[in-house]
């Protein structure tokens, strides 16, 4: 029974949840040259990253964006490579996937980098720890590491899903408790290229040729910490985009589509700890979903942009939250927020981040 003391309670913590918007924490702002930010990634409550790259004449050039304070404020630097992806296992250690397959590694949170080792299909890493982790990439690539990266080796199932391997993409990895783990792959055409210096990151136009017919999406599924995977495979459209298992057990994940698809994206909910089977717990029509992002106890953030049909410009941002993953609501956006591409990050107390291809970093406060 809800008392008039009960609501009184509630009332101030409801006031600070409807105060809270996504405001920048910070603006990349020079008239000659463009920063475009692809990942961001966090080792602690004060400690987070973004990559990405500059763009100036035609070239572009790698850059981190590093915070010590729980970004208020950031300090940039500039990388030997361009980079497609960035993985913090903690508040030093760091690896990056370059848009030549090159994994580099960290121990001096980003202020100095190594490189390890190369695989040209390569576009992101995992690890369970310094030594342990996995490689997901292009042509059914999933690979394994007990050296910190140095050396890999393949994980057999990975090839064993069906079509061809030039059209078939691994490209999430995630953890949970160190035992169980979900990789998550999809076939696509091969993107239209065209003779360009920079990655296709830097060319957004190129990533809107995907093919709206139903292929292959696929899963592989461990109980074990990884010694067996298990494969799954259904007919579907779109491309996963992103899954994630939370530290509560909960797992999402995000399927993306073609602009010129009826809808903008889809959630589908699983719990492994459960057993439970996969269901949508959202669709959306008129906002391009972008990322998502679940914190036990908060619920989940997912960050969009808006429809404007096929043309490769910013939108404005839209983040929508929920608690229950039913009932979602719309957080307040700083106005000037205009992305195409978007990534949500999290720090262990629950800080919420939301880094933009635009040279921007949202925080939620």
């Amino acid at each position: 029974m809800i008392t008039r003391r009960t609501l009184l309670a509630t009332i101030p913590t409801l006031a600070l949840a409807q105060n809270q918007k996504f405001v920048r924490s910070f603006f990349y702002l020079k008239p000659d040259s463009k920063m475009i930010l692809i990942d961001f990634a966090v080792g602690s409550d004060k400690r987070m990253w973004a990559i990405g790259g500059i763009v100036a004449e035609g070239r572009g050039k790698g850059t981190l964006l590093s915070s010590i304070d729980g970004g208020l404020t950031w300090q940039q630097s500039e990388l030997k490579f361009l980079p497609r992806s960035l993985f913090a296992l903690d508040d030093s250690s760091l690896w990056a996937v370059s848009e030549k397959g090159e994994v580099w590694f960290s121990a001096e949170s980003g202020r100095e980098w190594k490189k390890l080792s190369k695989q040209d299909s390569a576009l992101r890493v995992h690890f369970l720890n310094n030594q342990t982790g996995y490689l997901v990439g292009i042509k059914k690539t999933f690979m394994r590491t007990d050296d910190g990266g140095k050396t890999w080796r393949h994980v057999p199932e990975a090839a064993q899903v069906a079509g061809a391997a030039e059209t078939f993409s691994y490209n999430s990895v995630q953890f949970w408790n160190g035992k169980i783990g979900l990789v998550s792959g999809s076939s696509q055409p091969s993107p239209r290229r065209r003779r360009v210096e920079l990655p296709e990151w830097m060319e957004p136009e190129l990533a809107n040729y995907r093919d709206n017919k139903p292929h292959l999406l696929v899963s592989l599924e461990t109980m074990d910490g990884g010694a067996t995977w298990r494969k799954q495979e259904v007919s579907g459209f779109g491309s996963v985009h992103r899954s994630l298992i939370a530290n509560d057990g909960t797992g999402l994940t995000l399927i993306k589509f073609n602009k010129s698809f009826d809808y903008g994206g889809e959630v589908y909910s699983f719990y492994p700890k459960f057993n439970k089977k996969s269901e949508m717990i959202l669709r959306l029509k008129d906002l391009e979903m972008q990322d998502i992002l679940y914190i036990p106890g908060d619920g989940a953030y997912l960050a969009c942009t808006e429809r404007l049909g096929p043309l490769p410009v910013p939108t404005k941002v839209h983040i929508k939250h929920s608690k229950d993953l039913q009932n979602w609501t719309e957080i307040p956006v700083d106005y000037r927020a205009i992305a195409q591409k978007i990534t949500l990050g999290a720090t262990p107390s629950g800080k919420v981040f939301a880094a933009l291809d635009q040279g921007t970093i949202l925080a939620l406060r």
